[in-house]
């Protein structure tokens, strides 16, 4: 049986409302002054929508920004479009969710039991260091609820603390895109850190798998996925949580 038939038969049966889920895009679109456009790293978009949406899960959509975000360039061409990617082409109400994103200062965090944070290279300016971004994983967390991040996703995680003023990943088992994906992606002069090194400075313990597999790490309730690839792994391992809780 499959994760997402196993998890919405579970709640079905105990009489339990089905979780709400918040996805969070990034709303950057350029690589630092190259004018070269970034955003949104779709796969990881769309892989989790589906897979939540399909176990019955109430799926919503923020961004720092808010409105419809910015689409990294490098979602789309051989090797990399997947089929939820191809999916979500012709899925006006999925497409509608991302044109009309809620401002992440905007969104009340006891209103989710999950957040999942998207990936894509913009999220490497506007997640960092988010003070939002930063109080929604902080009391996600003191909940018990589970937060996941995929690839320059994982940035969210470099925000700090509101309470103790330490990165949540501190002490952490993580991944997130190594440094040698970024060299081999060639935007490791582009991008502001290498986030692999962040996250080691902030006291993670950092984990990666060869270069572009699906690898994805379980700390407790937090979820890191090392790459683009990793967001089926990731979205599977949250429904497993939610599935606990």
């Amino acid at each position: 049986m499959s994760a997402v038939r196993f998890v919405t038969g579970f709640l079905l049966e105990r009489g339990r409302a089905m979780p709400r889920v918040l996805l969070v895009l990034t709303s950057h679109g350029q690589l630092g002054s190259t004018g070269i456009a970034t955003g949104v790293g779709l796969q990881t978009f769309a892989s989790p929508y589906y897979l939540l949406t399909e176990a019955g899960i109430d799926v919503q959509v923020a961004s720092p920004m808010g409105g419809q975000p910015p689409v990294d360039p490098l979602s789309f061409g051989d090797g990399v479009e997947t089929a939820a990617l191809r999916r979500l082409s012709a899925d006006k109400e999925a497409q509608s969710l991302l044109e009309h994103t809620m401002a992440l200062p905007a969104v009340d965090s006891e209103r989710y039991d999950g957040l999942f944070f998207t990936g894509g290279h913009g999220g490497m300016w506007d997640l960092p260091e988010n003070e939002s971004a930063g109080h929604l994983i902080s009391a996600a967390l003191s909940a018990d609820k589970p937060v996941v991040a995929v690839c320059h996703g994982v940035a969210a995680l470099c925000s700090p603390d509101p309470v103790t003023g330490h990165a949540p990943v501190k002490g952490r088992r993580v991944t997130g895109l190594s440094n040698r994906e970024e060299v081999l992606l060639g935007r490791h002069q582009s991008v502001p850190f290498l986030l692999q090194d962040r996250l080691t400075s902030l006291g993670a313990v950092f984990e990666e798998a060869a270069e572009f597999s699906s690898h994805v790490v379980v700390d407790n309730q937090l979820i890191t996925g090392q790459n683009m690839r990793s967001a089926d792994q990731a979205s599977r391992a949250l429904l497993a949580v939610l599935n606990r809780s």
